[in-house]
């Protein structure tokens, strides 16, 4: 009979269970309706006690040995606890994922080497190129020099006018944001002007 089959079942656990757990853990032998009118008859004679969590009712076998379940025993509490662990395990993913982006998207110790070399290597052209400007006075014409001034004057504007744009949009989405601006900026890697000490002169 599905009685004695589900309170075997469930005496044998000795864990509580819902109508749709048992209907699955006996394989099916018993159909969801006949498990239910089990539940039902063995509550109704005391074998099991039934308990309600929010809308669905849960099902244990009520031991008569050193093993008795406790009527008092706190499962709301023991959800709680459960769950709060599981918010702290997300938690803890998250920043690991956001810190795993981080690492993927910096560059390679191969990579920043390169990169180390490729820069030194344009600072001594620069730096020749300076030297050569310094010691002749006539290097370039006067034309060739408005024109520089001029490129220059265009990127001084367009430098001013997309860094307000982007003060604007990091503005905004701190206006959402929980953390500090320091914080934001550090978590995209964001370098400002006043970070790495750049100042640049505009056209006198």
């Amino acid at each position: 009979m599905a009685s004695d089959a589900v309170f075997k079942y469930l005496t044998d656990t000795n864990r509580p269970y819902s109508c749709a757990d048992i209907t699955v853990n006996l394989r099916g032998t018993y159909s969801k309706n006949a498990v239910q009118k089990a539940l039902d008859s063995l509550s109704e004679l005391g074998k099991i006690r039934c308990k309600l969590y929010g809308k669905q009712k849960v099902y244990a076998a009520i031991q008569t040995d050193s093993e008795e379940v406790s009527d008092t025993e706190d499962y709301d509490s023991k959800i709680a606890n459960l769950t709060k662990k599981l918010e702290e395990n997300k938690s803890s993913l998250k920043t690991a994922e956001s810190n795993l982006k981080n690492l993927l998207s910096a560059p390679t110790n191969e990579c920043a080497i390169s990169q180390i070399e490729e820069i030194k290597n344009n600072i001594v052209k620069l730096e020749n190129k300076l030297s050569d400007l310094r010691n002749n006075a006539d290097v370039i014409s006067v034309d060739e020099k408005k024109n520089v001034l001029n490129e220059h004057e265009y990127y001084y504007k367009e430098y001013r006018k997309r860094k307000r744009i982007c003060s604007d949009m990091i503005e905004a989405v701190l206006e959402g944001y929980p953390k500090s601006k320091k914080t934001f900026l550090d978590e995209l890697c964001i370098e400002t002007d006043e970070t790495v000490n750049f100042k640049l002169v505009s056209k006198q």
